[in-house]
């Protein structure tokens, strides 16, 4: 058995026969899991919501609420409709061998073959996730690729646009007589809204080179808490009419990176923590920043908030470029897509962990730079990281100094 996959998974049992309940979980506790059992249905889909189990071992028949109505409901629910599920009755009809389940198991059943399932079940479903995750990575790549066409075919057109208007704003101004002085300070009027209209097209547009990393940028070593603090100036102001922020400072190593678009991941991370939080409680929200080094030497960056969280239906999308769960016209849905590919250009990883009423959480983890670093690299338009000749002087870069926890 896969004792890696099996051990400290949390598992909801849901069995009505009180002594077959009391054995099963004993043998589930003896196999390293968390248990939580319960007699019915409906008592199994409320532990659910609280205990979010990684797998469901359900008896089928059971008064009030059977195994076949229990998986109707949770199926009903988005937030738990991907848990995985065994089975498990002492009917062996096709009826209930055709369960919908992951797995079904015919009683009576020995230790070793629920411990088993249960390894299986999650084996395969740690699979799922990964070739998920793969597929994730491998459209957002896609996806950068043809954000960078598109960006080229904006640019071209949107250029003589803005030239364009730029005379006839010029023009204007030559022609103004008394005799037409209204109908010119409208002409302007319009002509102007045009020019802001195309500095916005263009604003979108340098977005989209960002996040498909068509431009290069000089890394450098840089101090996360340098730049998260520069970060936290610029939304101090709008941070505090919602929350309280917590900073824990802990020591962590230099990373190789473009300060400034570091600056922009994490700006973007605050401000989509600072907009999750809802108005009129500033004193019981807060937005919490924590850095660390975590056990293989990397550094890494958590801001999180107390927010209503994530449906867990939509976390996998939360990524992708133009998807938004903020309300129509607050968002174009590019910030977390953008930061993503720019922390990926870095070797890194951006993560997400939510949690339905409690908050969000991005953890930003970043290798730390070579302890006798190049003083310049570049993140090239593939988005690797291109170093100078090896003979360019070195430079050390050494760790961050820890600073004290805060409260703002």
């Amino acid at each position: 058995m896969n004792t890696d996959v099996a051990a400290q998974r949390k598992v909801l049992l849901i069995e009505d026969d009180d002594d077959l309940r009391e054995s099963l979980a004993e043998v589930l506790v003896d196999g390293r899991h968390e248990v939580v059992a319960v007699s019915g249905g409906r008592e199994g889909l409320r532990r659910m919501r609280t205990f979010q189990p990684d797998i469901v071992v359900l008896d089928l028949m059971m008064p009030a609420m059977d195994g076949w109505s229990f998986r109707v409901e949770q199926r009903r629910d988005p937030a738990l409709a991907d848990t995985p599920v065994i089975a498990i009755s002492a009917n062996h009809s096709s009826t209930a061998a055709a369960i919908d389940a992951d797995l079904f198991l015919q009683k009576p059943l020995d230790a070793r073959q629920l411990l088993q399932a249960v390894d299986d079940v999650l084996h395969v479903q740690e699979l799922r996730r990964d070739a998920a995750r793969r597929a994730q990575t491998e459209r957002l790549a896609a996806l950068g690729t043809l954000a960078a066409g598109v960006a080229h075919e904006i640019n071209n057109p949107l250029t003589y646009v803005l030239l364009h208007l730029t005379n006839v704003d010029r023009l204007l101004a030559g022609l103004a007589t008394a005799s037409h002085a209204t109908e010119l300070d409208l002409a302007r009027t319009l002509v102007q809204g045009a020019l802001e209209g195309v500095e916005r097209i263009r604003v979108v547009s340098r977005s989209i080179r960002t996040f498909s990393r068509t431009e290069e940028d000089d890394l450098t070593p840089v101090d996360l808490h340098r730049t998260m603090d520069a970060a936290l100036r610029l939304i101090e102001n709008e941070l505090r009419h919602k929350a309280r922020l917590v900073t824990r400072y802990h020591e962590t190593p230099r990373v190789l990176a473009s300060e400034g678009r570091l600056a922009q991941v994490f700006l973007n991370l605050l401000s989509n923590a600072v907009q999750a939080i809802p108005e009129g409680d500033v004193d019981g929200n807060e937005v919490r920043v924590l850095t660390g080094t975590n056990d293989e030497g990397e550094a890494y960056v958590e801001v999180g908030d107390t927010g209503p969280g994530i449906p867990e239906h939509l976390r996998g999308r939360i990524f992708e470029p133009f998807f938004t769960t903020k309300p129509f016209g607050q968002g174009t849905g590019l910030g977390l897509s953008i930061s993503h590919g720019i922390v990926r250009a870095l070797a890194g990883d951006l993560e997400l962990a939510s949690e339905l009423g409690r908050g969000t959480t991005f953890r930003v983890t970043l290798p730390a730079a070579p302890a006798t670093a190049v003083p310049s690299a570049r993140v090239g338009a593939s988005g690797t990281i291109e170093l100078p000749a090896a003979d360019a002087p070195a430079q050390r870069a050494p760790g961050s100094a820890p600073s004290p926890e805060r409260n703002r």
